[in-house]
This record gives structure tokens, sequence and C-alpha cells, in this order.
């Protein structure tokens, strides 16, 4: 059975993402060495060869680091190139001061959790698990509180990567016009695999 994606866009930050029969994207945090060393390379050669055939997005999300993995940083890092704490140490090892990709893709940030969508982030995780379904009333309720409990404790709750339960990052992502969520590869994936993937399905 396909699982839905729960895909929420905040603030654009360059570009304007255009949702395609299929689509792929790239979910990252500002505070991510492997995501500079690796995935953001990977993904803006994706782009050049796949971007008039699918729709391409690098979302900006935070789990973890929430002072560093921000909407600023990542206008910073978008604008000028600025890097910040592991992300910055990392790429001083290998000779960097700054941002060398000159991105492509647009990017957005992912959207943050308004009080007001609590239930509806709760519930979506809740059916994200096989098993929630076949609980009975009872322990389905004390699932549920478990998650919105858990959801109340975190500083701040970035929409896309929470709802979707996602392991961390990078993380790319394949869906369709459909929201409805093809493949996803967490970590360091080879391009080869990615571009096969996405041949086989245009």
């Amino acid at each position: 059975m396909t699982k839905p994606l729960y895909l929420y866009q905040g603030q654009r930050i360059k570009g304007q993402f255009v949702q395609k029969k299929l689509n792929l994207v790239l979910m990252f945090q500002v505070n991510c060495p492997g995501c500079f060393l690796y995935a953001l390379p990977v993904f803006n050669q994706l782009y050049k060869h796949f971007k008039d055939d699918i729709g391409m997005l690098a979302l900006s999300t935070a789990f973890e680091d929430f002072e560093l993995n921000t909407e600023q940083n990542t206008i910073d890092l978008v604008e000028s190139g600025t890097l910040i704490g592991h992300t910055k140490q990392a790429l001083l090892s290998h000779g960097y001061d700054k941002l060398q990709i000159v991105s492509e893709f647009p990017i957005s940030m992912d959207k943050k959790m308004e009080a007001s969508q609590l239930e509806e982030v709760t519930s979506a995780i809740c059916q994200l698990h096989p098993q929630y379904t076949i609980l009975n009333n009872a322990d389905q309720k004390k699932a549920y509180l478990n998650v919105k409990s858990y959801l109340q404790k975190i500083p701040e709750v970035s929409l896309t990567f929470t709802s979707n339960q996602f392991r961390g990052t990078p993380t790319f992502i394949l869906f369709n016009d459909k929201n409805e969520l093809l493949h996803s590869w967490f970590g360091h994936i080879k391009k080869n695999v990615v571009i096969d993937t996405i041949n086989e399905l245009l």
C-alpha cells in the first residue's frame, strides 16, 4: 500500500517549486555536514539532469540544533554561502570557508507547526504505523496521546519532517502528483540509484 507524503512548504528562499507528475525533494538541515559534503552536490547534479522532467525542491528543515537550523541561516547560506556549526567545521577541513555550490534549484523552508495543527499531525503520525489501525480503542487512544505529548515537548515541529517520520537528514523523497510517497532514501545513497529509479517511473 502506498503511503501518503505530507508536504508542507513554508517560506520560499529561492525560486518556486512546481509540482509535476513525478517529484524529488531533498530534505536537509543547515547544520548537517553530510548534507553539504554529499547530498546537495548530488541534488544539484540531479537537477541539471531532470529539471525539465520532474519537480524538484530542496527543503530546509530542523529536528535538532534549533538555534542553528533556522530560516535566517538558510537565507544567509543561499545569499552569501555562509556556513555554520558542524557544517562549517567539516567544509573548513576540506579547505572551504563558504558554500561552493551555486544552487539552481528551488529552496524553501519546512513549515513550522502551529498550535491548531497539533491534532492533524498527531493523527498523521499514528496512521503511518500499520499496527495502530489494529489496536483496540483504548490502546489507540493511549498511542494517540503519547504521540501528542511527544509533539508538545518538542521546541518546534517541522511539519514535513515530523509528519512523515523521516529518520534524519539528508533524505531524498520521490513522490507523485497525488502526493503518494514512492521512494525515500536516507543518508548516503548512490546517485545512479536515484537516477535509475526516476527513469523507471518517467
